[in-house]
């Protein structure tokens, strides 16, 4: 008995070790944006959306929505999804087996409302559904396409 606690206690330490190096990875990628910033504060999560994932009603926590959790903006392929940079959105690409197509600022907010990119093409269900205004979408775009 005295092992099988010790056992679940290593794993408590383990998964709350593992949930503050996130934290810590999250903070360190996603540095403070100043207020005036919005583009930035959505990506680093600052500015919360709300959202949830594709056929599920249930909205997700802010902290699980931010742009910077899954892309990088590097341009490097580390991140769990694509780099959301301008040289990664704007040339034409075959993306997920569709035809060759670019993101523009219209088709970027229909692919973070809906989940559908420029060719038509279906995003991963992993992709969260944005509740964005115009202003947000376009804050956020031009933060990432800037030069």
């Amino acid at each position: 008995m005295a092992l099988r606690l010790r056992g679940t206690a290593t794993r408590a330490a383990r998964a709350l070790a593992l949930a503050a190096a996130c934290t810590t990875y999250v903070a360190h990628a996603a540095p403070l944006c100043r207020s005036n910033e919005l583009g930035c504060s959505i990506f680093n999560g600052q500015h919360a959306l709300a959202a949830q994932l594709r056929g599920d009603d249930h909205r997700l926590p802010g902290s699980t929505t931010r742009c910077a959790n899954c892309h990088s903006q590097t341009g490097a392929a580390d991140g769990f999804a694509p780099p959301l940079t301008a040289a990664n959105l704007l040339p034409a690409r075959s993306r997920r087996g569709g035809p060759a197509s670019s993101y523009d600022q219209t088709s970027f907010c229909t692919a973070l409302r809906e989940g559908i990119d420029p060719a038509d093409v279906m995003l991963r269900k992993a992709m969260p559904h944005y509740h964005i205004s115009d202003t947000e979408c376009s804050a956020l775009w031009h933060f990432i396409t800037k030069p």
